[in-house]
């Protein structure tokens, strides 16, 4: 795939997310802060299996207000061409962070699947990818809203589609500039309170590589996130969060081939 139509792709994503005109009661607006870790783990270098372990801490008002907790663990397989594929579990504990959030503490747990594709470009300093993820979801749910009961009466099942297309170009031998954006389709819509179209992801970003291989880096970004009749308010209102994260990501093996 060409660069340019890459950006052309990008520049219709931000043009349309800006004249958006929602047909919600309300978007809230939120000012955010995501703290974490995304790993990828081979067991051996250049091996075929590897872990995935991945964590983030979600605070409002950056982090004066806890927005919640996310955790996602897995098993990599690595092609020989590259690319990966991928399953395993997730949890997300969610906490009513705004006036468009469910009044109660709620938990969110998942099954995944995944494809990622990969094309790596000039000697490793210009990577283009893409990532199709399959998520099963069990949402925590309460008849009345205003229980204070740790119970929960049933868990809405959902299926959501996630595509995401990131590029990152490494500029200088350390510093790496990182764009991706994410859409969230949920399969199962099932009501005039829900839209197939979850929500999206746009990120812009840089990453300084702590190690000559590039194995472990520190990512710094904004995340523009947009949720249209968002799963975890019950009257289906929406919100736009504005996010700065901040991630430790690794590809680094638990062994070294032998030389």
């Amino acid at each position: 795939m060409k660069r340019i139509n890459i950006y052309k792709i990008l520049f219709v994503i931000v043009f349309t997310l800006s004249g958006i005109k929602t047909n919600a009661q309300k978007m809230a607006q939120n000012v955010a802060a995501w703290v974490g870790y995304e790993m990828y783990l081979p067991f051996k270098e250049d091996g075929r299996w590897g872990l995935l372990l991945e964590g983030y801490s979600k605070g409002n008002d950056f982090v004066s207000e806890l927005q919640g907790s996310f955790y996602r663990a897995g098993a990599n397989y690595y092609l020989k061409n590259g690319n990966r594929l991928g399953a395993g579990v997730a949890y997300q504990w969610d906490l009513p962070y705004d006036e468009v959030s469910l009044p109660y503490n709620n938990p969110d747990y998942r099954i995944y699947e995944q494809f990622i594709w990969r094309i790596v470009k000039k000697e490793g300093n210009e990577v283009w990818s893409q990532r199709f993820r399959m998520e099963q979801r069990w949402l925590g749910r309460k008849d009345d809203p205003n229980s204070t009961s740790d119970h929960f009466d049933y868990y809405k099942f959902e299926n959501t589609f996630r595509y995401q297309v990131r590029y990152q170009l490494w500029f200088k031998p350390r510093w790496a500039a990182v764009v991706y954006d994410e859409v969230h389709i949920r399969t199962n819509a099932a009501s005039g309170n829900e839209n197939y179209l979850d929500q999206n992801r746009l990120y812009l970003g840089t990453a300084y590589s702590l190690d000559k291989r590039r194995e472990i880096r520190m990512e710094l970004g904004y995340m523009n996130q947009i949720f249209w009749k968002s799963p975890d308010t019950e009257s289906g209102l929406s919100r736009m969060n504005h996010t700065i994260r901040i991630t430790l990501t690794t590809d680094l093996p638990f062994k070294r081939k032998e030389n």
